[in-house]
């Protein structure tokens, strides 16, 4: 991991492939207390039991958060002004998606099945 903190390029060009094509698009969970989520323009009182639905690339490709929002920009997080953008890349977001993109870092990296700019293949 030390050796991964010291090429800020190479780590914004995982979390930017993470972003782009997220490796689980979708997911689901059921409410385990109330608590409030904040949106841009609202703010959803979530109750106990309650099943949530996520998807992924409403976050990770919203322009209102990303500049070119549709671009692979392999920069987009280095930097202080990159930094604040992972809050907003899931598997950026807490210990336990943390240590998955870690894993990814340290493992090395595998770009087959991510395309951007037109030249990937799927």
């Amino acid at each position: 991991m030390g050796a991964m903190e010291r090429m800020p390029l190479m780590k914004s060009v995982v979390y930017e492939a993470l972003r782009i094509e997220p490796p689980v698009a979708s997911q689901y969970a059921q409410a385990k207390r109330d608590f409030v989520v904040e949106s841009h323009d609202a703010t959803f009182r979530i109750k106990e039991g309650e099943i949530l639905f996520g998807f992924q690339p409403f976050a990770t490709k919203d322009p209102r958060i990303f500049h070119r929002p549709e671009e692979f920009l392999p920069d987009r997080f280095v930097g202080e002004n990159g930094e604040k953008l992972l809050k907003h890349v899931v598997c950026s977001n807490g210990s336990e998606t943390e240590r998955l993109a870690m894993v990814v870092l340290d493992g090395g990296v595998g770009w087959g099945g991510v395309g951007w700019g037109g030249g990937g293949e799927r």
